[in-house]
């Protein structure tokens, strides 16, 4: 039976009697044999075809929120391995496995071989989240050790009847994220309420797993509050909106950008597939948004990347005149209110003054008000707490609480400045306080003289003979003196002359207080300035080193130059500005230029809110700051 023609079958009803071919008796079990032999004949002549990878789309123009099928067909093989993941911003596309085919077909002629053809269907499900033109890149598909590349695939998703007639935001898409801005530009320093906002599709099971990362190069970023959520319609699509308040603040002039914003989810994205032309569902009873609700399919869970664009922001210097002597910083707005308490003491108690300030700005450069009248006052560095009004930190009360220990007779608190910047009316703003009605009596006395015990007279030491009436006529010898003479009470018994021997005493005793008191404070003084000296040389080592992040050398260079100038000056390091330095001593305009800068760039790194501080300076950067250092400590003090 094999040599029959490859294709062929000849029934047993066209062999003749008596034909040499034809069998005695053509059994199932012999059909079956012949069919074995052909598929062993086929195999025989069979071969495999080059491999070929071809990528296709079912469907190129599909609905937002539609799923289409992205294909990758090997021919030629039985298995391959392709991407597990294929990452296109709009799409979600989701590996769903591969399935094989096997085709064979058979010649015609009397010899001619049989066909095999092999091929491997790799499927993925592709939902568009929103409106657009999109490509599916090229992928690599590893067959049998070789790497095989795909042609690019490319379809439009259009908006469907959810994508509505226009508008702002949306254009269809399933989720999408933005930043709102009260305004486009802003002071430095200026705490800028924001909101960021997720919209996603109603249809759309989706669970957050972070809170939002949004970018703000130049700026601070505060922390973001609890999230609310609402119900919206934008683009005639109904969204779930998720909004995350914060604040941020502008460390720099010039033109910045707040965002890019994104943040991780696990969704469950509806699916709406094509029906068939002629199918059962080929209804106009079916064909409506009510019946795709009902019966929609859902994608399983896949982790989705919800983004919003940047957005402009320009940050504006703070005006240089009129910039008030107890201005620090502080933008927004403000009010002020004291307290003492107790309202009575006498002089050398302490009273306690509390100082609130209110309103809505960046409450941490809100600093203690300054004292205008500090005489007759001793004072002592005050505590600060703060109680916000708001999830964000922009709003709320900053209390103050000073000890104050009056020394003369006082009606009054301390009088008290304080000054802040009004973004809204572009101008400084200086709050006063006279101080609060309190009642002081007494002063605080000096040290009193020492009191010397006169010495008793001896029991049997004769008595002073009594002053004697002067007789009309005679004027008897006295026997007392009431003059510096000679006298014949002894001396220690005399008054006077106790009293001249105190008063040296008193004035040995002035002496040694100065003295002790003078050379306290010189102990106190070389101290301090040895302590200052120790922290400059920390300050200085870190700079050396070679792996020292950027935001940590500006620092200790700051930190340096702050010390140098206090061991001049005399002031606390933390009361030294970067101009207050740069005028200490005499800088020729270079290096004043490079000092100020220094300090720039520590406060951009400290109030930026990036990245860029923390990796290692360059060598560049930590010799300009060494040398700059070096050049102020060489620089002579300012006339």
């Amino acid at each position: 039976m094999c040599p029959l023609k490859t294709g062929t079958i000849i029934p047993t009803s066209t062999l003749k009697t008596g034909d040499p071919m034809k069998p005695r008796s053509f059994s199932h079990a012999g059909l079956l044999a012949a069919l074995l032999c052909l598929c062993l004949a086929a195999g025989a002549v069979a071969r495999a075809d080059d491999v070929q990878v071809t990528a296709a789309i079912s469907d190129d123009a599909p609905d937002v929120g539609e799923s289409v099928d992205f294909t990758i067909t090997v021919n030629g093989a039985m298995e391959s391995s392709v991407p597990q993941n294929i990452d296109v911003d709009g799409l979600a596309i989701t590996y769903e496995g591969p399935s094989s085919q096997t085709q064979i077909s058979f010649g015609t002629g009397f010899g001619s071989g049989s066909h095999v053809q092999r091929s491997v269907v790799q499927t993925y499900s592709v939902v568009p989240q929103k409106a657009g033109s999109f490509t599916i890149p090229a992928q690599q598909v590893v067959v049998d050790g070789k790497t095989y590349t795909t042609q690019p695939v490319s379809f439009k998703a259009g908006g469907g009847e959810a994508a509505g007639g226009g508008g702002d935001g949306g254009n269809g898409q399933l989720f999408y994220a933005e930043v709102v801005l009260p305004r486009d530009s802003a002071y430095i320093g200026e705490a800028l309420p924001i909101e960021i906002r997720l919209y996603v599709d109603e249809r759309v099971r989706t669970q957050l797993e972070e809170s939002p990362e949004i970018t703000a190069d130049g700026c601070t970023v505060e922390k973001t509050s609890k999230p609310e959520q609402s119900e919206v319609s934008r683009n005639g699509r109904d969204y779930v909106m998720v909004t995350y308040k914060t604040a941020i603040t502008p460390a720099k002039a010039g033109d910045l950008k707040v965002g890019p914003v994104q943040v991780a989810a696990m969704a469950a994205i509806p699916q709406r597939r094509r029906r068939m032309q002629g199918g059962p569902f080929d209804d106009p009873f079916f064909q409506n948004q009510a019946f795709d609700d009902a019966f929609q399919m859902m994608s399983p869970p896949q982790q989705i990347e919800i983004k919003g664009d940047p957005v402009p922001l320009t940050a504006l210097p703070l005006p240089a005149a009129g910039q008030p002597r107890s201005f620090a910083g502080a933008v927004g707005n403000f009010s002020m209110t004291t307290s003492v308490k107790p309202a009575m003491v006498e002089a050398g108690d302490p009273v306690t003054l509390t100082i609130n300030i209110t309103g809505r700005g960046n409450f941490d450069r809100v600093t203690a008000p300054q004292i205008t009248d500090p005489d007759g006052w001793r004072t002592y560095p005050p505590s600060a707490t703060f109680n916000g009004d708001d999830d964000v930190g922009i709003s709320g009360t900053k209390t103050f609480q000073m000890a104050a220990i009056p020394q003369t007779s006082k009606t009054a608190s301390p009088a008290l400045e304080w000054s802040y910047f009004d973004p809204v009316a572009a101008k400084y703003v200086t709050l006063t306080d006279q101080g609060a009605p309190i009642k002081v009596e007494g002063d605080v006395q000096a040290a009193a003289a020492p009191v010397i015990a006169q010495a008793s007279p001896a029991p049997n030491a004769p008595t002073a003979a009594p002053a004697h009436q002067a007789a009309p006529d005679i004027n008897y010898i006295r026997a007392d003196s009431t003059g510096w003479g000679e006298t014949f009470q002894p001396l220690y018994t005399n008054q006077v002359f106790w009293a001249a021997q105190g008063g040296p005493l008193v004035a040995l005793l002035a002496f040694v207080g100065v003295e002790v008191a003078r050379k306290r404070a010189a102990d106190e003084e070389a101290r301090r300035q040895a302590q200052l000296r120790k922290e400059k040389e920390a300050a200085m080592a870190a700079m050396l080193r070679r792996d020292v992040p950027e935001s940590e050398l500006y620092h200790a260079a700051a930190r340096a130059l702050r010390i140098e100038a206090a061991l001049q000056t005399g002031r606390a390091p933390e009361t030294l500005d970067g101009s207050e330095v740069a005028k200490a001593r005499a800088l020729d305009e270079v290096l004043e230029q490079r000092v100020r800068r220094l300090f720039d760039q520590q406060a951009e790194v400290l109030y930026a809110g990036n990245s860029s501080g923390k990796r290692p300076a360059s060598a560049e950067t930590r010799a300009e700051a060494l040398d700059t250092v070096k050049g102020y400590e060489n620089a002579k003090p300012a006339a």
